[in-house]
């Protein structure tokens, strides 16, 4: 990533994931990962602790899963950190459903599609939400924890 010139990542998924996921990563804070000398920016993904396992709710699949009340009040306890990402399929309903998937596979992929971008303008409207860029600029990198992978 370095080497294309991506100085922020965002894309730690600080929680269990069928497709990766690192649920140890720690304080889920702006941090700089360092792999074999190299240093980056991250902004990990934000979570809820639930039952002591770390669950992502702003974004994709979870985002259209939970309640928007849910998701209003898991928000506010964020105190000044919150990462969201959003995969324009989950915004639209109209895409055409693929039949040969499994029942789980369906439900992950197609669960909450009517409603998300209704509850995706509402938090917009709730919330006072900054771009990366920005967000960048009000970081002390120089006082964030170093994780080593």
């Amino acid at each position: 990533m370095k080497e294309c010139g991506i100085k922020i990542d965002c894309s730690v998924f600080p929680a269990h994931h069928a497709h990766g996921g690192i649920p140890n990563y720690g304080d889920i804070k702006p941090s700089i990962i360092s792999y074999n000398g190299i240093e980056i920016k991250e902004l990990p993904i934000s979570i809820k602790k639930i039952a002591g396992r770390n669950i992502i709710f702003s974004g994709g699949g979870y985002f259209r899963l939970f309640p928007y009340w849910l998701i209003r009040s898991w928000t506010k306890e964020m105190d000044d950190y919150l990462i969201s990402y959003i995969h324009p399929r989950d915004l639209d309903y109209g895409q055409p459903m693929i039949k040969d998937l499994s029942l789980l596979r369906k439900f992950k992929s197609y669960y909450g599609l009517k409603g998300a971008e209704e509850k995706l303008r509402r938090w917009l409207n709730d919330f006072e939400f900054v771009d990366i860029d920005t967000a960048n600029k009000f970081i002390d990198w120089s006082s964030v924890s170093v994780v080593k992978i």
